[in-house]
């Protein structure tokens, strides 16, 4: 009995193991059923290509001024002024004896020797500050009259100018010689004439007082003349009245001419 028992015990044992491989195998029906995906067939469609960004225009400058804003004009180039060529002083500008006796004649003017004497006014009377030249002729008539022509040069026009005004406030005041305490001076030209870049006549003369009747008379004329860079000054001095006006203009305007 207890080997019957056994062998019942072993089938019932062995039918389980049965049941257990059994349930591990599917059935072919099964396989048409399956979830799992067949493997996927490699795709012939070529990829698509990221879009083309689209082009920006290019902007063309304009020349027309946004309106709003305010366009500055380029100035024009400065140019600089040409220098002037200093002149050199040379004789041949000084007036000559032979062209004072014409200028103002039965006088007996001729050119002397040696250096101009000083004029009524002064030596400022005849030249101007940073003087780079200067050359000065005398005049005589060998009695009671003697005069003196003094040119002088500067490095430019500007200086020359400069020279010129000072020149003609030195005579205009006189300061450098005063009349007798029985003479009296009053000016009696100061013009104007168009010679060179500018000339200018003026005359003093001095005269005796009442108080002193018989005593003489003087007359003292000048020209002065600025030609670019050089200046030039006539003068005079002698007892009576002097070189007429109008003779004496000559003269200026001959020493003018020499200038040229």
């Amino acid at each position: 009995m207890a080997t019957r028992g056994w062998k019942r015990a072993g089938a019932a044992a062995m039918g389980l193991v049965l049941v257990a491989c059994g349930n591990s195998t599917k059935p072919a029906a099964d396989e048409s059923t399956s979830t799992t995906p067949p493997p996927s067939t490699p795709s012939t469609t070529a990829p698509s290509l990221p879009p083309t960004p689209a082009l920006t225009p290019t902007r063309t400058p304009s020349m027309t001024p946004t309106p709003g804003k305010t366009t500055k004009p380029v100035p024009p180039p400065v140019e600089s002024p040409t220098p002037v060529k200093p002149i050199r002083l040379t004789t041949s500008m000084l007036l000559t004896g032979s062209e004072v006796a014409k200028g103002d004649p039965k006088r007996g003017w001729a050119a002397t020797e040696g250096s101009a004497s000083t004029p009524i006014c002064g030596r400022s009377s005849t030249r101007g500050d940073d003087v780079l030249g200067s050359l000065s002729r005398n005049f005589s008539n060998g009695l009671d009259a003697s005069g003196g022509q003094w040119l002088t040069r500067y490095k430019d026009v500007g200086t020359a100018t400069a020279a010129y005004e000072r020149i003609l406030t030195t005579i205009q005041s006189c300061k450098a010689a005063r009349p007798a305490p029985t003479h009296a001076r009053k000016l009696t030209e100061n013009r104007s004439i168009a010679l060179g870049d500018a000339t200018r006549i003026l005359r003093w003369y001095d005269y005796p007082l009442p108080s002193d009747p018989g005593s003489e008379d003087g007359g003292f004329p000048y020209a002065v003349t600025r030609k670019g860079t050089v200046v030039s000054v006539i003068a005079f001095r002698e007892m009576g009245k002097g070189v007429k006006a109008a003779n004496f203009e000559k003269l200026a305007r001959s020493a003018a001419a020499h200038l040229s």
